[in-house]
């Protein structure tokens, strides 16, 4: 006779329940790296208290002048509020001596992939002209990812701040170092969504090797070549007029040529080159010398540097940021440092959300994070832009999330590319803004300077 076996049916799922109720009672963790985050079944209907609420920033925000409402200006924490000055000058000189202005964005997964960055790209360069994507490395996590380049691969080892921060390697600006293997092949190719991007019309090449080696690169129906110059610092080779909408290069293999990567841009206008790496607080910069901060600075001559870092730090429970206070002044002090021609301006973190009492809303650690950023950029007189507030403040992710089309993903922290151009698009106005209101007083200035005479 068969035993009745229904009893079975209801004892798995009471299994998994307690297994559950059990798990909600262990604390946070990390196994092999990784955060394991804790269960609990009972979170939509148990209500929590915040540890933190949107509160009014306890640091005096400091405008070089009057700001509309509506508008979140950038804040200037500079001794003589003169912290964007270097960034207005060279737009300014794009348009009357036809010039070439440099900004650097670093950054996390945020920005990586030119999220954010393409559009401030494309609206700059659409405002002051200039073309190409800028700085593109030499191989990449996120190629098939990024929307602003086509880029293919084969046969490199690279090495990056976060996983071989510690090493001997000697990193660039952009956090990575590659070397070339047997059979190695990169190839770059244009895209058909923005004019400005379709086609390669000037290509620099960074690298650095001891040794003078032949770099064999082939664009249209051409296959050419160049030396390399024997030195102990990062070189670029320019490669003007190619005019094409793709090229490839072919490396010597070996440890003794160190790669970086290409920039591709116009001979005038703006460049936007993105540096933005996951898992990257800020802090990993250090892992970069200030010798070879300052050698790729003499290639390239920044005008505006913006740090965008912050979210990899910040977390649900997060109650002390202290050390990420004193660690983020020393980077930034040392930006200042090796950047002495570029303006410094501070990015706060955007909106992060969290499921709290059975819905998502903002974590209540952000205006946490937010205060230490705003503080960073007083210890070391920089400019700061409470991107959080500009992009709508408490709860603004869950309406990116849910928005249609979509502006952030379902993680409830990073946009999507939609999202990326709507920020972009606030930022730019900002810059734009501050640039007119410098003209402007500049104007003033001079007008007073004749009438005196």
């Amino acid at each position: 006779m068969l035993k009745n076996k229904l009893f079975h049916s209801f004892l798995l799922p009471l299994l998994v329940l307690f297994g559950l109720i059990f798990c909600s009672f262990i604390p946070n963790a990390k196994l092999f790296g990784y955060e394991l985050k804790k269960v609990d079944v009972f979170s939509d209907i148990k209500v929590e208290k915040s540890k933190h609420t949107i509160q009014k920033p306890l640091i005096k925000k400091e405008f070089l002048d009057t700001c509309p409402k509506g508008t979140i200006c950038f804040e200037d924490y500079s001794p003589k509020k003169n912290a964007l000055n270097d960034i207005f000058e060279a737009l300014k000189d794009i348009h009357d001596n036809k010039s070439k202005t440099r900004i650097a964005f670093f950054g996390d997964s945020f920005i990586e992939g030119d999220i954010l960055t393409a559009e401030v790209r494309k609206l700059l360069q659409n405002r002051f002209g200039g073309g190409g994507v800028g700085f593109v490395p030499i191989t990449s996590e996120i190629a098939g990812f990024r929307q602003t380049i086509f880029h293919r691969f084969k046969q490199f080892n690279t090495y990056n701040i976060i996983n071989n921060g510690k090493s001997n390697i000697p990193f660039a600006a952009a956090g990575y170092c590659s070397y070339a293997l047997p059979g190695n092949l990169v190839t770059y190719s244009g895209v058909n969504s923005n004019k400005r991007l379709k086609r390669f019309n000037n290509i620099r090449v960074f690298y650095e090797t001891t040794n003078k080696e032949l770099i064999n690169y082939a664009f249209g129906n051409k296959t050419m070549n160049f030396q390399t110059i024997a030195s102990n610092k990062i070189e670029a080779q320019n490669l003007p007029n190619v005019r094409t909408n793709q090229i490839s290069f072919v490396f010597p293999a070996g440890q003794h040529l160190k790669l970086y990567g290409i920039s591709v841009e116009d001979s005038s206008g703006v460049v936007v080159d993105n540096f933005g790496m996951k898992s990257n607080s800020g802090v990993a910069l250090a892992n970069i010398s200030d010798k070879r901060h300052r050698q790729f600075d003499s290639l390239q001559n920044y005008k505006l540097i913006v740090l965008q870092y912050g979210l990899n730090v910040v977390g649900p429970t997060t109650n002390n940021l202290e050390w990420y206070i004193r660690s983020m002044t020393r980077m930034v002090k040392k930006m200042k440092r090796n950047y002495p021609n570029a303006s410094i301006l501070l990015l706060s973190v955007s909106d992060r959300g969290t499921r709290q009492n059975g819905k998502y809303q903002t974590m209540n650690t952000i205006p946490l994070m937010i205060e230490a950023q705003r503080k960073i950029a007083k210890n070391a007189g920089v400019a700061f832009w409470d991107m959080f507030e500009a992009m709508g403040g408490q709860n603004t992710i869950v309406k990116y999330v849910m928005g249609s089309p979509p502006l952030a993903n379902k993680d409830f922290t990073h946009l999507t590319f939609k999202g990326g151009e709507k920020i972009a698009g606030i930022f730019t106005n900002t810059l734009l803004y501050e640039y007119k209101k410098y003209n402007d007083k500049q104007a003033h200035l001079r007008a007073m300077g004749n009438s005196s005479h």
